[in-house]
């Protein structure tokens, strides 16, 4: 069906990412619906299959909304690129995604096979950098919320970490009001009550303190900074902000409970 496949696995045995991608890009490696696919064999991510299926989730996040990327959405996803990339590889980066803005993807296929070789680090930390991206303009439109929703089922994750790291950025009631900015910390959540903290945390506040600490020692492991360090520093940073907001939310249950 693909009569590029070849390229793209010659690529992927050589790691010549940059030239192998945009090769395979510009050379309209497009099957008869016009829907591409991709296959990354590997047992494990590496950061240029990362940072590969972040650039194609980020064309179907923002042609989700009004059909074109917006300049609040390029400023973040360069921003983003150049403290990763820095200067040469980010704009080659750009051009990339410049081309995938044209064609249609196979998005829940892409998150799928994305998934079978990431791990759940990987994966939230790409969910958190596409929730920042569709805040980026101050609102969340809900077929942004739904593209990414589909990508996160795709890759693998259950709603209710899907759930727990929407609380962690934008409340737990769902509404995605705050201010947002192009740097790392692109988007803060308003809601820091109580209820958003058990959201977080994946418990109902009836649970018991053991119940807490419990759930608590789950979801740092799955936001541990130190499981994406070979995705690179940058990279990592992301997974500390989750980290750090993790922290706050059950130390704002301990003191509301009196825990030690």
């Amino acid at each position: 069906m693909f009569k590029l496949i070849g390229l793209l696995l010659g690529w992927i045995i050589s790691g010549k990412f940059w030239v192998g991608l945009l090769g395979f890009f510009i050379g309209g490696f497009l099957d008869s619906t016009n829907k591409i696919r991709i296959n990354i064999h590997r047992r494990n991510t590496t950061r240029d299959d990362f940072i590969k299926t972040l650039l194609i989730f980020t064309g179907a996040v923002v042609k989700s909304d009004n059909g074109k990327m917006v300049r609040s959405e390029l400023e973040f996803v360069k921003a983003y690129l150049l403290r990763i990339l820095g200067t040469e590889k980010t704009q080659e980066a750009l051009l990339v995604l410049r081309d995938i803005l044209d064609k249609e993807f196979d998005i829940a296929s892409v998150a799928q096979q994305f998934g079978r070789n990431a791990s759940i680090h990987e994966k939230l930390t790409m969910l958190q950098f596409l929730f920042g991206l569709a805040a980026t303009d101050g609102t969340v439109a809900p077929a942004e919320m739904e593209t990414i929703r589909l990508i996160s089922r795709g890759m693998g994750i259950s709603d209710h970490d899907f759930e727990s790291l929407k609380a962690m950025f934008f409340g737990w009631q769902g509404n995605f009001g705050g201010s947002y900015s192009s740097s790392s910390s692109a988007y803060r959540s308003i809601y820091n009550n109580i209820e958003n903290d058990y959201k977080i945390l994946e418990i109902d506040s009836t649970a018991t303190n053991e119940e807490v600490k419990k759930a608590y020692r789950k979801q740092a492991m799955k936001h541990h900074p130190d499981k994406v360090n070979h995705l690179g520093d940058d990279i990592k940073k992301a997974a500390e902000e989750r980290f750090a907001k993790l922290n706050e939310s059950y130390e704002r249950i301990k003191k509301a409970r009196g825990m030690n």
